[in-house]
């Protein structure tokens, strides 16, 4: 098993920073309402996640945020497929696919653990 470089700190102020883009483009670019809704609404469980893993005193385990970040990784990248298969956007779908599959790689990188490494 490689090592994960990215401590589950780095983890959250990432996706604090990056969370918002996932929020706010979607009306920028003018994506159509239920795509927009549904992006705006990952966004904040996103950032509601990467709250409560920054929490020094966290009441959700590291276990449960690991799945929680998948589970919107994948969740993010299945709204962009079914976006592009069904809607005629093909600017949704590569920011929310491409946003997605950054999202799963991040997760993947991530140490989620208490401890230093």
């Amino acid at each position: 098993m490689r090592p994960r470089p990215i401590n589950i700190d780095i983890h959250s102020g990432l996706v604090l920073a990056c969370a918002p883009l996932l929020m706010v483009v979607p009306y920028l670019l003018t994506f159509s309402p239920g795509v927009g809704l549904l992006s705006f609404f990952l966004g904040c469980l996103l950032m509601g996640v990467a709250l409560a893993a920054a929490s020094p005193h966290r009441s959700v385990p590291l276990s449960a945020i690991a799945g929680f970040d998948w589970t919107l990784g994948v969740s993010i990248l299945a709204i962009g497929l079914v976006s592009g298969i069904f809607g005629d956007q093909p600017v949704a779908t590569i920011f929310l696919v491409g946003f997605g599959a950054a999202h799963m790689a991040l997760t993947a990188a991530t140490r989620y653990s208490a401890r230093g490494a």
